[in-house]
């Protein structure tokens, strides 16, 4: 109240009240009065009792061209009035014109402890005051709505780097596959065709003739059975003669029996050497040297006549050897890389402005002689033959270009001819013709295709929100591709990016 007192002594504005209307509308103003009085009343019953007063420096910031037209309209009497307002007067708390006013007051000076002094039909009342709560409200409201604002901030920048940044690079290394194909090509000798199109090719069509003989070892080969031979020297340190018929037994220091092959006679003091075989062949009979017992001697001599061998006993088996069939098939088709080989020497000079010459042998004019047959037991034999060889020569280059075109023009339509080279292409000579100088050769040829490097082989779609292992999982699953990278940027983020533009895919060249 002190506070208020010492504000209330400032000058204050009088409140003029003009006479508007007949006493007849001021009767009806009247009664408007005492209804908001009543409201008045009931209002100031629920206002705290402990309040702050309010103070104001100069009542012009108070009293509003709205206000006045408020107190002009309803507090207006039939005479005019002129009033001073006595010192330390304030409105009355309930009363129409204090809420008018404080309404006023808050929404201009609701940052600032304001006193407000106001006549009320002469009279004054005790002060009024406002709730405390006026002030901190609005500094509560202030930081709620800053604080909302950070985050709206923050979640919009997150927004902006997660849209601007984050994207993932996928790069394809393709599978390269097999591609196949044929065609068939009709070459004319241009010596005897010289007027022809330009959709056959040219060159020479020739036959050659030549011919060759080698022997070769037959293979068919039959086991009679298999003996253990060796050598044996018998040592006669007796003062007689020691004769030794065939079959005689020599057992060695392992207890191993072996027989003499033929009769020998031991000279005394003398030695002789024996064939030898063992009595059971096997391959543990090839025994290494050692000392042998002769056991069908008297036991006094046998320290005194006795065999050694100097070299290993030798494991043989006994075949018999035939030619077969097989035998004869296999030496033709070698003489016939033979005779291909012989007439690339010789006609070479004559092909030579050729980049391509084809040699194949007319198997209609083989003849052949053999010094043998089909199951003559011999273990070589030699067979002579002669032959023609037809020679085909043409520029490859031409052919090149259609076997590329066929491999290209039946690929799928995200696959591209990768590598093809002259190499790849196989001749075969189908037929020919020496009188009309024609041949037709079939040719074959293999190329690599990859993928486009715009082949839209993955959905991007399946893509979305993919872990780097299911990512890596499903790249690894079309047989197209190879091998892979995978870059996500930031390098942190490791999940592919909701948005279809954020992924990146490249097939690599």
């Amino acid at each position: 109240m002190e506070e208020a007192s010492q504000l209330s002594k400032a000058t204050v504005k009088k409140i003029v009240v003009k006479k508007l209307g007949k006493s007849k509308k001021s009767k009806v103003k009247s009664q408007k009065l005492e209804v908001k009085s009543e409201k008045a009343k009931v209002k100031s019953k629920k206002l705290k009792s402990k309040s702050k007063v309010i103070h104001v420096k100069n009542f012009n910031k108070i009293v509003s061209p709205e206000a006045e037209q408020f107190l002009e309209e309803d507090f207006i009497e039939d005479v005019e009035v002129v009033e001073k307002i006595k010192p330390n007067a304030v409105v009355k708390q309930g009363s129409a014109i204090f809420d008018k006013v404080k309404d006023e007051l808050e929404d201009i000076f609701d940052d600032k402890i304001i006193s407000h002094p106001i006549a009320s039909h002469g009279k004054l009342s005790h002060a009024t005051k406002i709730n405390d709560n006026k002030k901190i409200k609005p500094i509560n409201i202030y930081k709620k709505i800053a604080a909302s604002f950070i985050f709206l901030t923050v979640l919009l920048v997150a927004t902006i780097f997660y849209f601007s940044f984050v994207n993932v690079s996928i790069v394809l290394i393709p599978n390269q596959e097999d591609v196949s194909n044929s065609l068939t090509l009709d070459v004319y000798d241009q010596q005897k065709n010289p007027v022809l199109n330009s959709s056959v090719i040219l060159g020479m069509v020739n036959q050659v003739e030549v011919k060759e003989s080698k022997t070769y070892q037959a293979s068919n080969k039959e086991v009679l059975g298999q003996e253990v031979v060796g050598k044996v020297t018998i040592v006669n340190d007796y003062n007689k003669d020691q004769p030794l018929m065939a079959t005689t037994r020599l057992l060695s220091s392992d207890n191993k029996l072996f027989r003499i092959k033929n009769t020998v006679v031991a000279p005394a003091g003398g030695q002789v050497e024996a064939e030898v075989y063992a009595d059971e062949p096997s391959r543990e009979m090839a025994i290494g040297p050692t000392k042998f017992t002769i056991p069908g001697l008297w036991a006094g001599m046998q320290d005194k006549i006795y065999g050694e061998s100097a070299v290993a006993m030798e494991y043989k088996e006994k075949v018999k050897i035939t030619i077969q069939q097989s035998d004869i098939d296999q030496a033709v088709n070698d003489l016939k890389t033979v005779l291909i080989a012989k007439t690339k020497e010789q006609v070479h000079n004559d092909f030579k402005d050729y980049d391509r010459v084809i040699y194949e042998i007319d198997n209609n004019s083989i003849t052949q002689q053999l010094d043998g047959k089909v199951g003559d037991e011999k273990k070589e034999f030699t067979l002579n033959i002669k032959a023609m060889v037809t020679v085909v020569a043409f520029a490859d280059e031409k052919v090149f270009q259609l076997a590329k075109q066929k491999l290209a023009s039946d690929l799928p339509n995200d696959k591209e001819l990768a590598n093809f080279s002259k190499k790849d292409i196989v001749y075969n000579l189908s037929s020919f013709d020496l009188k009309q100088g024609t041949a037709i050769t079939n040719i074959s040829f293999t190329g690599k295709m990859v993928l486009k490097k715009n082949a839209e082989i993955i959905d991007r779609k399946k893509l979305l929100g993919l872990t780097n292992e299911q990512l890596t999982q499903y790249l690894g699953s079309i047989p197209e591709i190879a091998g892979y990278e995978i870059k996500f940027s930031p390098s942190f983020i490791k999940k592919v990016p909701n948005l279809v533009d954020r992924i990146k895919v490249e097939v690599k060249e």
